[in-house]
This record gives C-alpha cells, structure tokens and sequence, in this order.
C-alpha cells in the first residue's frame, strides 16, 4: 500500500484556493469589524427569557396557552425576574426586549425618541383599520400631523362643542338608566359606556349624531368598527402568514374586515362630503363659521387652508378620525367599565367617594355636573387614576430600533429589534409602585400633607405614553371620565353582578370579557 504523502500544490486549483482564502478573510475583517463596534457580546447584559422558551418558535405557544390571560403573563415574568429587563421570541421576528422601569422608558420614549418608531410589526398588526393616521405614523408625516392635531384640540371652540355633546349624550344615557329602573331591569354598563363615548366622539369629530344609546339596533359604522376591532385583535394570537394569507386573498376574517372598512369608510367619506357642501354653502350664503362659538373637528379642518393643516389632506383627516373614535371608544368607555368594576369590588372606596360627591357638591342629584362643578374632588381623581393604573387601554407600546442602539447602559437593542412597554405590567410592577401595586388603593395619589394629587412621572404613570409622541387627547379623555363617573354617582346607585371576574379579552386595548351588568338604583332610594 503506498503511503500517504505530502499534497503537490500542482495537483490543487491556485485561484480557488486563494478565493476561498479571501472570502474567509473577509468574513472573519467582518465579524471581527462587528464585535468591535459592539465591544462583544459578553459586555452587555444577558436578558432573561420565560422558563418555558422552546427552540425556533420562541414563546409563540405560550402567548397561545396564555390566550386571554397574556397581560398576566408578561407580568408574572416581570416579576419573575424582579422588574429587570427581560426578552421572549415569537416565530419568525427578532427577539423582543420587555422594559417596565420609568427610566428605561425615558430612554426609548424620550432621550432616544429618534432611534425609536413605532415600526413595521405595530404598522402590520393594526393595519386596515387605523390607517397611516397621527398614530401610526412616524418621521416627517408623524411630526406634521401631530402639530396640527394639537393645534385643533387646544382649540377653545372645540372644548365647548365637546362639553355641549357630552352633556347631551349624559342626559340621554340618564334617560335610558331611569327607564331601567321604573321597569326593574338590569342593564349592561360596558355597553351602555360604549355606544356613549362612540357617540360623543363621532359628534365631536364629524358633526353627526349616531343616536346610539339605548338603541336596539347600531349603526352601520358603530357595527363596522366593532367587527374590524375584534378581528384585528385576533392577529396577535395567529401566525402572521396565516393572517396575511387570508388578507392577500380576500377571504376569511380579514375578507370580513375589508368588508366592513369598506362600510366604516365610505360612510365617513360621505358625511365628510356633506359637510364640504355645507360650508361651500354657508359661505355663499354670507354665514361666517368664524363666528360660531363651538365647532366640530370637521369645522375647523375645513375652515383652515392646507398649509395651515400642515399639508393634512382629506385621507389623512378620515384615518384620524378613525384613530380618534376608536381610540376614544374603546380606552373611556373600558375605562369607566374597569371603574365601575373596581368600584363593585371595593365598596368602601364607593363610601369614601360617595362622601365626596355629598359635601362637596349640589345637593339637588339632578344638577348636570359641568368641570367647573368638579374642580375640588380630589378622591374622584385618584380614583380615575387607579383605574387608569390597574386598567391602562393600550396594554403593549412597541417601539422598533432604527439602528443598533444601547439602553439602560447595557442591553444591546438591533436595528429591526422591538423594544415592548406593557402598560398593564407598568401599572403592576411591584418594584415601580410598591409590594401593594395589584391593590386598588386610590389614596396612594394623595399627598398625606396636602391633601392634593401627587404628580408622577408620565414614564411611571405610562397609560396615556410619554415623551414627545404623549396622548394628545389626554385633556378630553379625562374631562369625559371626570363628568361621565361624577354625574352617574350623584344620582344613581348600581348593584353590579359579583359573577363578573373581572377577566378581560386579548384585544387592541384591554378590554372587559364579560357584559358588567348591573341593577340602578335612585340615590335617594327611588
């Protein structure tokens, strides 16, 4: 047998050699060039992952197995790893990092505003029903629509077209409470909640009244978003091939959502049309809208030219309306159904509350309850803001790196990675508010010294976001929540029913599961 000897370099091919060579050169120039850009990935901080994290499909079933209950389980991983940053996987995106500490908050939506968007995974997930409004955008479209966003809801002529719908729909929905109780039934609250936030906005956005509270049927558009609202919600528990199979091919639940858009969409185009004419009109006609001392969104857009709406153009205007209605119909009206709730759980916050409304307000219970009324009530403000705590609307804020970035010091953020701020852990978290933070306590807003509301930190107190890209309909949120929780309470009582659990449905916004049904009763005992 011969024996093996030494390669003749005549019998190898040179140039493949050489090129293989290089390219293997190269790839280590590369790999070292990025562990020196990034000082290796030993220097940053490991980041925890949940217990049952399987190889390639991430946590993917546990957001599954989960189902209704997954804010509970990002907080009990939260808390599993004593409020430190943590990361889970779903199949087929980055690795997503989880932070619930205000100064990690600050810094993604604050110190690095830039480096952070709301990016292609939040963009995908709501699409078809929020469109490329103020919301979802981000960059140059984001900046402009949001200033002239702020410049229509700072306008005074819009505060007073929104208390005057408020007030109205507030004596409607006391109509259909005492025709409850003159025939001893039971009434759903959540509903009831619903269809009067989704009235007030409409109206206070597009001029037009839906007229749905007490109604026995809804209207086409209430219907539309209702529908649309719950599909889109179902996109976070689905593969998101199956979805935008389903969405390239029309069918399915997301050929239903096109459906209903399409109604939801061309009714707002409508009326938008009608107000168009009736301004074309006014103006022909000598009536100066200038002049009225309360109006619409619809008005003011109209009445300003494009450059004055920041190039906002008509689409823009229908996706943010769109964004407001839903926004506002589903976080107050959850909102006042989580407080009615919390309020069943603990009566002797309802007492401490109930007090407050007696000695400092009229004592005639049929007195409409305006924000001048409502001033003084320090208790009804920090039982707004418990509620607001526990109960936050928008349970998951995504942010996506624009480039690699660091946070916290240490943590490593990719390009294309998400960074996810959940509110409801936020609001949880025993290492941001204290061993009692899943207890429904409203005094921990109250200043033992002063008796007024302690101010918090909009990174700790996070339900309505912070940082430049902050809610911008805060102001009206709250006024709405103030007036809606104070009139109720000054006339009426309601005996909620204790099968509630409280549970909710994983959704666009934290929403209750069940009907909070309830038997009203007169305060004066009628």
């Amino acid at each position: 047998m011969e024996t093996p000897t030494m390669l003749d370099l005549n019998d190898l091919n040179v140039p493949f050699i050489a090129a293989t060579a290089l390219a293997v050169s190269l790839a280590w120039t590369i790999h070292a060039f990025r562990q020196t850009k990034f000082h290796a990935s030993r220097r940053y901080r490991a980041l925890e992952m949940p217990e049952k994290t399987l190889p390639v499909v991430g946590n993917i079933l546990d957001i599954v197995l989960n189902g209704d209950r997954v804010h509970d389980w990002v907080l009990e991983n939260t808390v599993r790893v004593q409020g430190r940053p943590w990361k889970f996987n779903l199949l087929g995106l980055h690795e997503m990092i989880v932070v619930t500490t205000p100064d990690a908050i600050e810094e993604v939506m604050a110190t690095q505003f830039t480096n952070f968007v709301k990016g292609k995974f939040q963009i995908d997930i709501l699409s078809g029903i929020f469109g490329r409004g103020v919301v979802m955008s981000d960059g140059e479209r984001w900046y402009h629509q949001r200033k002239t966003v702020v410049k229509f809801f700072s306008a005074k002529v819009l505060d007073l077209f929104m208390r005057q719908s408020i007030q109205k729909n507030m004596f409607r929905l006391h109509d259909v409470i005492e025709q409850a109780i003159n025939t001893r039934e039971r009434i759903d609250l959540k509903e009831l909640f619903h269809d009067f936030t989704i009235d007030t906005f409409v109206e206070m956005s597009l001029g037009v009244e839906l007229k749905s509270i007490g109604a026995t049927e809804h209207h086409p558009f209430n219907e539309g978003l209702e529908v649309a609202s719950n599909i889109v919600a179902g996109r976070f528990q689905r593969a998101e091939f199956v979805w935008k199979a389903e969405r390239f091919l029309n069918i399915g639940d997301e050929g239903k959502l096109k459906h209903h858009m399409g109604i939801v969409y061309a009714w707002m185009h409508e009326v938008i049309q009608q107000s168009v004419e009736r301004s074309i009109q006014a103006k022909q006609s000598g009536v100066a809208s200038m002049d009225k001392k309360c109006k619409s969104l619809i008005e003011l857009f109209l009445e300003h030219s494009e450059e004055d709406r920041e190039g906002l153009k008509e689409e823009d205007f229908v996706d943010f309306i769109l964004t407001l209605v839903i926004g506002a119909r589903d976080t107050t009206a959850d909102t006042l159904s989580w407080l009615f709730y919390a309020l069943s759980k603990h009566p002797e916050v309802e007492a401490k509350l109930r007090d407050e409304l007696k000695r400092e307000l009229p004592s005639d219970t049929s007195t409409y309850l305006t924000m001048e009324h409502l001033k003084p009530l320090v208790y009804l403000e920090a039982v707004i803001k418990e509620t607001l705590r526990l109960y936050p609307a928008g349970a998951f804020i995504f942010r996506e790196a624009v480039e690699d970035t660091v946070i916290s010091g240490d943590i490593l953020v990719r390009k294309g990675q998400h960074v996810v701020m959940p509110t409801y852990t936020i609001g949880r978290n025993p290492v941001v508010w204290g061993s009692d933070a899943a207890t429904f306590r409203p005094e921990r807003w109250i200043d033992e010294a002063t008796g007024q509301i302690k101010p918090e930190s909009p990174f700790k107190f996070f339900t309505f976001t912070a940082g430049p890209r902050i809610c911008a309909g805060i102001n009206l949120a709250m006024m709405q929540l103030r007036i809606v929780t104070a009139n109720l309470l000054q006339r009426f009582r309601f005996d909620v029913d204790a099968t509630n659990d409280g549970s909710y449905r994983m959704g666009v916004t934290l929403t209750m599961k069940h009907p909070l049904v309830a038997l009203p009763r007169m305060v004066d005992g009628g």
